[in-house]
């Protein structure tokens, strides 16, 4: 598997997590986040996303995406679609991932419950996201980012970018990149013009990219979670989040939530004092996050289950 950072995990107990947290100066939280279901989906569970009233699991192991019933936390279809699917995203009536084995980005009918187009992307697309009207990939290797048209199921533009490009994020009428491996920057991409301005957040390779309000979040290499001001173009905080932390995302409660997935935690921040609330255990090699019936669900890359949460 070649999934940046995934393979190595390793478990740690959660009194010693969150002990490391609470002498760092976080406050720990009475009422942590529990895990209320998990999900057996088959071997590497990675992207994940919220749809059609369901969650869906781009499982790399088996490459099949999982579709899961949020009110019955049951899977209900499996689509085999292609080994080595990850990045996920829904838009345009359909469901959306891509394979760094295929090198392929891929659509499926979620109501027929078949691939309805193959599009070719560049070597090890990484991340997806939709912004303006159009589904984008980065593409780790190549150092492009890829435009396509849903209306055609095609690429419409690529973007030579240089670097590492990784996580993809709009905001501000631009598209964000983070440049992960030896990068230490975030990207400013006008989709127009094609320009590209580079601005430092003082961290070593930046991977997933969230629009969460009005800023941005990016995880790094070396262990932070790093707020950042798309409007400033300045970090606003960068909060430790100790061992290999991944994608964050907006919760229903209004936190911020960071899965980590070399010591398998799942921290809460505070957007308001820019603090970790709690840190709680989660399954091996927690990676992506997804919102549905309320609650956040996380997968277990180095496991066969995506976890749900509630708070």
């Amino acid at each position: 598997m070649r999934r940046p950072g995934v393979a190595r995990t390793m478990r740690v107990g959660l009194v010693l997590t969150v002990a490391g947290a609470v002498l760092a100066g976080t406050v720990a939280a009475s009422a942590t986040p529990q895990p209320v279901a998990r999900v057996v989906t088959g071997t590497g569970p990675c992207g994940a996303a919220s749809g059609f009233g369901s969650v869906w699991v781009a499982v790399y192991g088996t490459g099949r995406l999982v579709r899961i019933d949020p009110r019955r936390n049951r899977v209900v279809t499996r689509i085999r679609v292609a080994r080595g699917i990850c990045p996920i995203v829904v838009t345009a009536g359909s469901v959306w991932v891509a394979s760094d084995v295929t090198n392929m980005l891929y659509r499926i009918d979620p109501r027929r419950r078949r691939i309805v187009a193959r599009i070719p992307v560049a070597n090890w697309p990484a991340h997806v996201t939709v912004a303006f009207g159009s589904v984008w990939v980065s593409a780790y290797e190549r150092g492009t980012v890829a435009r396509v048209d849903p209306r055609r199921n095609r690429v419409s533009r690529i973007y030579a970018v240089g670097g590492n490009p990784s996580g993809l994020a709009q905001a501000g009428g631009a598209l964000w990149i983070a440049f992960g491996r030896n990068g230490s920057a975030l990207g400013r991409l006008d989709p127009r013009s094609g320009t590209l301005t580079r601005s430092s957040i003082g961290h070593n390779g930046p991977g997933f990219l969230s629009t969460i309000g009005d800023s941005l979040w990016t995880t790094t290499a070396d262990g932070f979670a790093v707020r950042f001001d798309p409007s400033a173009k300045q970090i606003v905080a960068a909060i430790p989040v100790p061992g290999t932390p991944a994608e964050a995302a907006a919760g229903p409660d209004g936190m911020v939530w960071v899965a980590e997935k070399q010591h398998n935690t799942l921290t809460r921040i505070d957007p308001d004092g820019n603090r970790i609330v709690d840190v709680t255990g989660a399954g091996p090699g927690a990676l992506a996050i997804a919102s549905a019936g309320g609650d956040i669900w996380v997968t277990s890359f180095a496991g066969r289950e995506i976890w749900r949460f509630r708070n």
